[in-house]
């Protein structure tokens, strides 16, 4: 009896450690907010629907990661593992290329992810990093790596129209969205079975639009000159054809109305405005108007963007610049 009385004792003397849960943090060197943005979510609806976690609708239908972006291609950032595991398998060598138009995407083949890692957590548990910069990768298949670790820099190879860093987690196989992995499409909300730590959750707070920019311009504004940093932030001049001011935004919803106005001296004055009618993944709203005969009285111009959505102000963004 003495002897099964002891090994009981032992038995319970050293309790086994119950397995810590899988947690992820930031997957890019950023400010988010500031330096970078969150653009789309995992898609949770089912059908051919879109809905992310919060049921909103930052997200595109079948979308399975998270997607960060960077304001343009002149701007960068590092990406960097989120958790702690071996570099599993990765491509360094396809081509920074914004993906405009279809035909550019159907040329893009089974190279969807562009440059990419993928790291092995254990336990079923694998981070895949997309769209990393042509020839930025830092690590090696095989090689451990810690969560915070550098592996490349975001970048806009294969499937991007923007540069940015897609997050995928998976778990044997399967995709899971790091906000809320329940299975349950109907609820909104992180609750509190989602995969991020809680320094990374506090940053990556749901916001329902963001501004990426704004400014003015010596003529009409485009997109894709915004995507690539090509338009730069030229300081405004006396021989300036026309004064356009310009606001750039994402994820914007149904029903928001966004305004744009441009004031400066002797009566200078230009307005423009839209209310959307469907979800927008990104909108280019601008107004403006040529130079006076007598060219630009000096002093102070203002410009003002705003987004509202009935009584809701949005996001909103006021930018002098003045002529000396």
């Amino acid at each position: 009896m003495r002897k099964a009385v002891l090994f009981i004792v032992m038995l319970f003397a050293h309790p086994a450690h119950a397995e810590e849960p899988f947690r992820l943090d930031l997957p890019i060197a950023c400010k988010i907010g500031e330096t970078c943005w969150v653009q789309q979510y995992p898609d949770r609806d089912t059908t051919s629907g879109v809905k992310d976690y919060a049921c909103g609708s930052q997200t595109y239908d079948d979308h399975d990661g998270t997607d960060i972006r960077i304001r343009d291609t002149a701007a960068s950032a590092d990406v960097i593992a989120s958790a702690t595991g071996t570099v599993k398998g990765l491509r360094n060598s396809v081509a920074d290329h914004l993906m405009l138009t279809p035909e550019e995407r159907e040329n893009v083949g089974s190279r969807e992810c562009g440059n990419g890692v993928v790291i092995d957590h254990g336990n079923g548990w694998e981070t895949q990093y997309c769209h990393l910069r042509n020839g930025s990768i830092s690590v090696k298949a095989g090689e451990t790596v810690a969560a915070g670790t550098r592996l490349g820099a975001v970048g806009y190879s294969g499937m991007a129209a923007f540069p940015h860093v897609h997050l995928s987690v998976r778990k044997d196989g399967k995709s899971l969205d790091p906000f809320r992995v329940s299975d349950d499409p109907e609820t909104c909300g992180s609750g509190n079975d989602g995969l991020w730590t809680d320094a990374a959750l506090a940053v990556l707070a749901y916001t329902r639009g963001s501004v990426l920019r704004t400014g003015f311009a010596p003529g009409g504004v485009q997109i894709e000159a915004l995507e690539s940093g090509a338009l730069g932030d030229p300081p405004f001049g006396a021989d300036w054809p026309a004064l356009v001011g310009y606001g750039w935004a994402i994820n914007l919803a149904k029903g928001d109305v966004i305004s744009l106005s441009l004031t400066g001296p002797d009566g200078i004055a230009a307005e423009n405005s839209v209310t959307l009618d469907r979800a927008k993944a990104q909108y280019l709203l601008f107004a403006g108007q040529k130079r006076p005969v007598s060219g630009w009285p000096k002093g102070d111009y203002q410009g003002h963007f705003e987004v509202r959505n009935g009584a809701e102000l949005k996001l909103t963004r006021t930018w002098t610049q003045r002529l000396e």
